[in-house]
């Protein structure tokens, strides 16, 4: 058990390290996609398309599994440089999970094909080359043909150019998509929701929040609240805490340490050794010592809701224990009540992949109110 658990946390590493040298891909806000938008390069273009609000209300369901894509693209277009950028995009790491597992379920259509059936899909990228243009573009559709529905096309004078802003671009694009799955999933949760959860912490604190209907177990302390599915896999949690505002701006590190001594005092193991925290690997800072550790999560600033958050990616284990998995959590201040509020989400699923449960549990953390 300890092999595998050490396994675990040095396949965490690797993805920690991955994602904090290129961009991250955990998905922005609205205000954040317009933020990318506005700092893009001089060379490619952004246009939205799509239905009008009132039209959108008549087109039909899309379909698709949990972030499931589409991407159309022409046969010959679809090789060597061009096909190498799309794959290393759409089915790069999702981040941090102790193992890989793509960002999304890709199906390749070419366009000689019936598209028909692939119209009402739910996620769809179309790409295109078009050789008398003499620069890159990137138009986004909502709702063009189903709702709800995000469509980007793609079109490039070159497969070469295209690569390129692809390698440029990437962040953008993933995250249009990843958000609109979170905001999709969302919707879902706030019709079906686990009412336990959401009374309880209506209850607490004021607040509520949508989980899965499949919770079933719950502990209450001070300023704390977890609930949970209580399986031996494809776990899902929801903890909820908060605690006094020094009037200092939300950091990593402050979260990291909040957070560990919370969760000691309120998510113990079987023995008196062993409570839930962030898991840690050996530094890879030159001036460490070789003891030092760090804690394996990523951190940003972002608008979620129209309320500023610092989010969490991250990993969790028990200590001087085998269990673990990922986490993420959105840290927020109330300036009225004068205290900092964290809902966190976890999961444990050593047996079965962690993403879409993982992802369904952010989404809930995005109907907190």
């Amino acid at each position: 058990m300890k092999t595998k658990t050490r396994l675990i946390l040095c396949a965490g590493l690797v993805l920690l390290l991955n994602c904090c040298s290129s961009p991250s891909k955990n998905g922005s806000s609205k205000q954040d996609a317009e933020n990318t938008s506005n700092s893009r390069s001089a060379s490619t273009t952004d246009t939205p398309l799509g239905a009008t609000e009132a039209a959108a209300v008549n087109r039909p369901a899309s379909r698709g599994l949990p972030y499931e894509l589409v991407l159309i693209i022409p046969r010959a277009a679809y090789t060597g440089e061009l096909k190498d950028s799309l794959e290393a995009v759409l089915l790069g790491s999702t981040p941090l999970l102790p193992q890989h597992e793509p960002l999304f379920r890709l199906d390749v259509v070419y366009t000689d094909a019936n598209l028909t059936p692939w119209r009402t899909m739910r996620n769809r990228l179309v790409v295109d080359i078009d050789r008398n243009l003499t620069r890159s573009q990137l138009q986004i559709a909502y709702d063009p043909v189903a709702r709800p529905q995000v469509e980007i096309r793609l079109t490039a004078p070159s497969p070469h150019d295209l690569a390129l802003y692809l390698g440029t671009h990437r962040t953008r694009i993933t995250d249009l998509f990843v958000n609109h799955e979170l905001n999709y999933e969302a919707s879902c949760l706030r019709r079906k929701h686990d009412r336990m959860t959401y009374d309880s912490l209506r209850a607490l604190c004021g607040h509520t929040i949508c989980v899965p209907s499949s919770f079933r177990a719950s502990k209450r302390g001070i300023d704390f609240l977890w609930t949970g599915t209580n399986l031996n896999d494809k776990d899902q949690n929801f903890v909820y805490y908060s605690y006094p505002w020094n009037g200092q701006p939300l950091s990593m590190q402050q979260f990291v340490a909040k957070h560990d001594s919370i969760l000691q005092a309120n998510i113990p193991g079987s023995r008196p050794d062993q409570w839930m925290q962030t898991a840690t690997a050996p530094s890879t800072n030159a001036s460490s010592t070789p003891t030092e550790k760090r804690p394996l999560v990523i951190a940003r600033t972002r608008t979620i809701n129209n309320i500023k958050v610092l989010q969490v990616h991250g990993l969790w284990e028990m200590r001087n224990g085998a269990l673990g998995g990922p986490f993420v959590a959105l840290e927020r201040v109330d300036s009225a009540a004068h205290r900092v509020i964290v809902t966190e989400a976890f999961v444990y699923s050593p047996h079965s992949p962690k993403r879409d449960i993982m992802r369904q549990m952010e989404a809930a953390l995005w109907t907190f109110k």
